[in-house]
């Protein structure tokens, strides 16, 4: 009888554990976004930042941009980190 030896493929992370942190803050806020919602962000999204790639700064700015769309006042747009 043969035997077939089965070698478990490695773990490949499509994400980085920085940008689970952004994103599970993400998932548990809603418009219209207060400021406090615009501020915790901002601490997860800041420390998060340099450990994140190209590709998932891009999907935080795609939320970036929803999230200036559903502010509670205007003028908390401004407030989001990286939004000039």
């Amino acid at each position: 009888m043969n035997t077939v030896q089965v070698h478990p493929a490695p773990v490949v992370h499509l994400f980085s554990p920085a940008f689970l942190d952004v994103s599970s803050y993400i998932a548990g806020i809603k418009a219209p976004f207060t400021l406090k919602d615009i501020r915790g962000f901002n601490d997860a999204y800041k420390e998060a930042y340099p450990s994140l790639s190209r590709e998932e700064k891009r999907r935080i700015e795609i939320f970036v941009d929803t999230m200036i769309e559903g502010v509670a006042e205007k003028k908390f747009a401004s407030k989001i980190f990286g939004v000039v």
